[in-house]
């Protein structure tokens, strides 16, 4: 389900809590499903019982990525990410640094984040006392990624 209010997630990360349920925030763009994507959703709903998925804007992905992506819109993303089992909410995520998304976090606060890789910088600023921080298998260690699809279809 897409959540368009930032109240309204919250509102299901609460009720979800007092319901005794985990529940685990991811952010990412999420441009070019593939199998690192669906792989990870399935780990991450081993984890949780609630599953929602973040997507970032086009303008940090741009900033991050370069003028050219994402593919697809960040309305797009969210609709495509909607439809993949074992995702529970989908919702925007318009932060435009890390510490706008930490911010984010601390008025959500799920029970779990997940992080595709963990380093000194990221634990100390993703720690929180709301939620424990888990990382998950980083999808381009099992040779997934959407920057290496879009550069194999630029070269055919």
């Amino acid at each position: 389900m897409i959540v368009r209010s930032k109240s309204k997630l919250k509102k299901i990360i609460e009720d979800s809590k007092k319901e005794g349920k985990s529940v685990l925030v991811k952010k990412g763009v999420f441009d070019l499903i593939h199998p690192g994507h669906v792989y990870a959703i399935q780990q991450f709903k081993k984890k949780a019982d609630v599953v929602i998925i973040l997507i970032q804007s086009d303008e940090f992905t741009a900033k991050k990525k370069g003028k050219d992506r994402p593919i697809n819109n960040q309305e797009q993303r969210m609709l495509v990410m909607d439809g993949l089992k074992g995702v529970d909410y989908v919702a925007k995520d318009n932060s435009m640094s890390r510490s706008d998304y930490i911010k984010f976090l601390n008025y959500l606060k799920p029970t779990i984040l997940a992080v595709a890789s963990t380093d000194e910088q990221k634990t100390r600023e993703y720690t929180s006392p709301y939620w424990k921080l888990i990382q998950f298998p980083d999808k381009k260690k099992k040779g997934f990624s959407t920057t290496e699809i879009i550069n194999k279809i630029l070269k055919k």
